[in-house]
C-alpha cells in the first residue's frame, strides 16, 4: 500500500463515499417527483378515479424499478468501498462520471414511464443502465488490480461484486436489444437482477 498521506495523488475513500451517498439520496428522491395526483376532468366518481390512477401505473412501475436498481447499484458500491483503503485521482473521476449516469436516472425513468411504448425511450433508459453498470465494473476492475484494497479485505466479496456488476451489464445489453423488438417489455428483464442479488448477498 502506498504512503498516501500528504500526497495529492492519494486521498481518503470517505470523500467519494460521502459524495456517492448524497447523489444517490437525491436521485432516488427525485424519482417520486413525477408522481402527482391525477387531475380528473368532470365529475369525480369511483370509475373516473380508478381510470385516472390506472393511467399513472407505467410511471409508478418505472419509478419503483428505477428505485430498486439504484438501491442495488448503491449496495454494490458500498460493498466494494468497504474493502478500500485509499483512492487515486483517476478513481475519483471514474466515480464522478459514474455519478453523472446516476443523476440521469430520474430523467430516463420518467421518459420511459411516460412513453414506454416507444423505442427511443427504452433505448435511453437501457443505455443509462448500461453506462452505470459498465462504469461500476471499470471501478471494480481498477480497485481489484490496483493497490487500493485494505489488507484485511474480503476478496470473495469483491469477486462477488464484480460478478454481480458483469451480470448487470449483460442484462442491460439484453434490455437494449429488446428495446428494438418489444419496447414495452424491455425493462422487465431487470427483474432477473433482484433474485440474483438477494440470493448472493442476503440469504448467503
Amino acid at each position: 500500500m502506498p504512503d498516501y498521506k500528504g500526497s495529492s495523488k492519494y486521498f481518503s475513500k470517505n470523500r467519494i463515499e460521502t459524495l456517492v451517498d448524497g447523489i444517490f439520496a437525491i436521485a432516488m428522491t427525485l424519482l417520486v417527483l413525477d408522481l402527482v395526483v391525477p387531475h380528473i376532468n368532470g365529475p369525480v366518481t369511483n370509475a373516473a378515479l380508478n381510470s385516472a390512477l390506472a393511467g399513472i401505473i407505467p410511471l409508478v412501475s418505472s419509478m419503483v424499478l428505477s428505485f430498486v436498481l439504484l438501491a442495488l447499484f448503491w449496495n454494490i458500491h458500498h460493498r466494494i468501498y468497504n474493502q478500500v483503503e485509499t483512492v487515486h485521482g483517476y478513481l475519483l473521476w471514474t466515480n464522478i462520471i459514474w455519478l453523472l449516469f446516476i443523476v440521469l436516472v430520474p430523467f430516463s425513468a420518467s421518459l420511459n414511464g411516460e412513453y414506454g411504448d416507444f423505442i427511443i425511450s427504452n433505448v435511453i433508459f437501457n443505455i443509462n443502465m448500461l453506462g452505470i453498470a459498465s462504469l461500476l465494473y471499470i471501478n471494480i476492475y481498477m480497485l481489484n488490480r490496483g493497490d487500493f484494497i485494505n489488507e484485511h479485505a474480503d476478496h470473495n466479496s469483491l469477486a462477488s461484486s464484480e460478478k454481480s456488476t458483469l451480470f448487470f451489464i449483460i442484462i442491460a445489453v439484453v434490455g437494449l436489444f429488446l428495446s428494438f423488438i418489444i419496447p414495452s417489455f424491455s425493462t422487465l428483464v431487470y427483474l432477473l437482477i433482484i433474485p440474483f442479488e438477494l440470493r448472493d448477498h442476503i440469504f448467503n
